[in-house]
């Protein structure tokens, strides 16, 4: 019923700014492009008028498979659920995180290029949506794409260089993180003078990760979901989804762990709760804290804290054992041999902590749990989620295990990051 519902909803709200704009509005981009092709088209039909700047490629290296404890059990009962036979190998080949990805970095300028959307949807003089640099799609099933409306409202012009700064889904703290934060080093690589960050400021972390960035609020055009500009030069640099890349992990940390200056080495042991957050939580997480508690560890709830102080504390942290959630991604600020040990459901075998884990040269182990509560699984795909149940004794164990080996930890500076 509550699908019901929030289908007409939508549907009447999109009605509503169908009429309010019709009268006031320019007509909604019916076409895409990509940027090569854009770029392309434009060289030949009017050379000069956009820029497109291709940035070098840093060398990337294999990720190897990645250590696997717990109940690793419970994952083939999940593989074996999977019906697609081509799903069911990625579901594996994610579980062990071995990959190899590579990048194509830009940035493009575009002369009177439109913007809309806090996605940062970029709209080319034309009249056309340019992929790869836009934060949506025509296809994209969030509820305020405004691609599937029949008018935008007016665009406010912006004098000088804007530059886009968000992603698909800005307020979700990892995509946050690492979507859209990592283009202002794109921006820097191509030595661009820029006047104006469209950016998201409705949520505290991304206000307070701006000004961490030495980014005033006046230098900021807030992107919302009905905003709608056009500035003499906007420039779009690439932005790839749920990858985390080594000039990524190097930037964020350089960039965001500099403030923190000589520090002594990382002492602390911390644990991550997700109690607050009422989703992919341990459920029974007092029980598995307890477990961890005479090993030293403490127990942080992030939500609580300011991004100031939750890159503080990863970058103090010796060791790191949390479930997998948007709060792991600060590991991208713990020094090189910090030991990290994932907690996950067998229903979500992501690699992006790994694939952080891996560039920063951390310690990681990925710790599989009982899953419990299973409230989404697509057979076809293998995509699910769920909530977990830890052994506290075994978990424990691991831990144990990770401190042992302990590799040392690096207590000089961030490295330099390679754009």
């Amino acid at each position: 019923m509550s699908r019901i519902t929030g289908f007409w909803k939508r549907s009447l709200r999109q009605a509503f700014y169908d009429v309010a704009r019709r009268f006031n509005g320019v007509p909604t981009p019916l076409d895409e492009i990509t940027v090569a092709g854009y770029a392309e088209e434009m060289q030949r039909v009017a050379p000069g008028s956009q820029r497109f700047i291709p940035l070098p490629q840093p060398r990337s290296k294999p990720i190897p498979p990645r250590i696997v404890s717990g109940e690793r059990q419970s994952a083939e009962r999940v593989a074996q659920q999977i019906t697609n036979p081509v799903a069911r190998e990625m579901y594996r080949r994610d579980l062990l995180g071995q990959s190899h990805k590579r990048v194509d970095d830009f940035v493009m300028i575009l002369e009177q290029g439109r913007l809309t959307h806090d996605a940062g949807v970029v709209i080319t003089p034309d009249n056309r949506v340019l992929i790869g640099a836009s934060g949506l799609c025509r296809d994209s099933e969030i509820p305020t794409n405004p691609l599937r409306l029949k008018f935008l409202r007016a665009a406010k012009r912006v004098d000088g260089c804007v530059a886009v700064l968000s992603c698909s889904t800005p307020y979700n703290y990892y995509h946050w993180m690492m979507d859209a934060i990592p283009r202002l080093a794109l921006y820097e690589a191509a030595e661009l003078r820029i006047d104006r960050y469209y950016a998201p400021t409705q949520r505290r972390f991304q206000r307070q990760t701006l000004a961490l960035l030495g980014i005033p609020r006046e230098a900021i055009e807030p992107a919302t979901c009905n905003q709608h500009v056009v500035a003499d030069r906007l420039a779009a640099s690439s932005w790839q989804g749920l990858l985390a890349t080594r000039s990524k992990t190097d930037f964020l940390h350089q960039r965001l762990t500099g403030w923190l200056g000589e520090s002594d080495p990382p002492s602390l042991r911390v644990y991550i709760s997700r109690r607050r957050r009422g989703k992919r939580i341990i459920v029974n997480e007092d029980e598995t804290f307890a477990a961890l508690k005479p090993m030293g560890f403490h127990r942080y709830d992030l939500e609580s804290m300011s991004v100031a102080d939750q890159i503080s504390l990863f970058h103090r942290a010796e060791c790191v054992v949390g479930p997998h959630g948007a709060g792991l991604t600060n590991i991208v600020f713990c020094r090189s041999g910090t030991k990290v040990i994932e907690v996950n459901t067998p229903y979500r075998p992501g690699t992006c902590f790994y694939d952080i884990a891996h560039h920063r040269e951390l310690d990681y182990r990925l710790y599989l749990a009982e899953p419990e509560n299973v409230w989404h699984f697509d057979a076809a795909s293998g995509i699910g989620d769920s909530d977990m149940r830890v052994s506290p004794d075994a978990l424990a164990a691991t831990v144990a295990e990770v401190l042992r080996n302990a590799r040392t930890i690096s207590a000089g500076g961030p490295r330099r990051y390679a754009a």
